[in-house]
């Protein structure tokens, strides 16, 4: 986990990055994003990490330089939404302006640091593009000026809810239920195939463990199953280009499949961009608040 830093530009950083280096750094990128934004995602306590915290408007900023520069060597790329999510403003250049730089950037002996540990990793390479640059440096981690931990909200919120059975019509939804945590091996056919006696048994096959649901998980079950009728829930469709908010209505309901869920009473369509903070949507959990875009 690294962004690499080796000038205080962030398209002079791109621009000397191998292109390994650089594709990598786009999903570098979008992972320290989602660590400083979306709760319980990442590792906070790592230094790369930290170093960012209150920045993340930059950050979007250092990320799409190396998306342009990406592009620019004839590289596909599919990260560019995600990263610019975190701060739209960072993808035009009249509001990219603006954006406060964190204090270290710019301090000479963190980007002295940076390139002598590229050349560490690649010495051919980097040798050349950074020559006079003392070997062996570690490197220097700026602290944050504060903590900042994502949390979820705890008042005017809505639940998000990543039902698996509710197709992309939302008029059609009528009923929601977290996905299967896991599914038991199909039955083997040869279970059901007698042996002759001359020839060698069947190997039995090794029974498959079925996955058992965490700690975590079963405490989003049980907000879930308990939920008060009329509670209000979003239900991400099209890959969470649009959100069915609706309300969860009556008792648990069993689901065709054995599972509980909740019957679903459709409210409005609603858009991505119509949250507040669209990027938290990228939160990887089946079950998690999100601020009222009502607010």
């Amino acid at each position: 986990m690294q962004t690499y830093l080796p000038f205080p530009d962030f398209k002079q950083c791109a621009a000397a990055l191998d292109t390994n280096r650089l594709g990598k750094q786009r999903a570098e990128v979008l992972q320290i994003l989602r660590t400083l934004v979306i709760p319980e995602f990442g590792r906070l306590g790592h230094p790369a990490i930290r170093m960012w915290m209150g920045h993340v408007p930059a950050l979007t900023l250092y990320g799409l330089a190396m998306v342009d520069e990406w592009e620019s060597r004839g590289n596909p790329d599919k990260l560019r939404a995600d990263i610019t999510e975190f701060a739209p403003q960072a993808a035009h250049p009249d509001y990219a302006a603006k954006i406060p730089m964190p204090h270290w950037l710019g301090e000479p002996d963190l980007h002295l640091s940076h390139r002598s540990k590229l050349i560490q990793k690649d010495a051919r390479f980097y040798g050349e593009a950074f020559p006079g640059t003392p070997a062996g440096l570690e490197y220097i981690w700026p602290e944050p000026a504060m903590d900042l931990i994502p949390e979820d909200p705890e008042e005017d919120f809505l639940w998000v809810v990543r039902s698996d059975q509710t197709g992309n019509v939302p008029e059609k939804i009528r009923t929601v239920g977290l996905p299967a945590v896991g599914k038991p091996a199909a039955r083997s056919e040869a279970a059901d195939v007698e042996t002759p006696e001359e020839a060698p048994p069947v190997r039995k096959e090794p029974q498959r463990l079925v996955k058992k649901p965490t700690a975590r998980r079963k405490r989003q079950e049980e907000i879930f199953r308990t939920l008060p009728g009329k509670t209000p829930v979003l239900v991400p469709l099209e890959d969470g280009r649009t959100l069915a908010l609706g309300k969860v209505v009556g008792r648990p309901i069993t689901l065709d499949d054995g599972r509980f869920g909740r019957n679903f009473e459709l409210s409005q369509v609603l858009d991505r961009s119509d949250l507040s903070n669209p990027a938290l949507l990228q939160d990887p959990r089946i079950f998690f608040p999100v601020p009222d875009p009502a607010l």
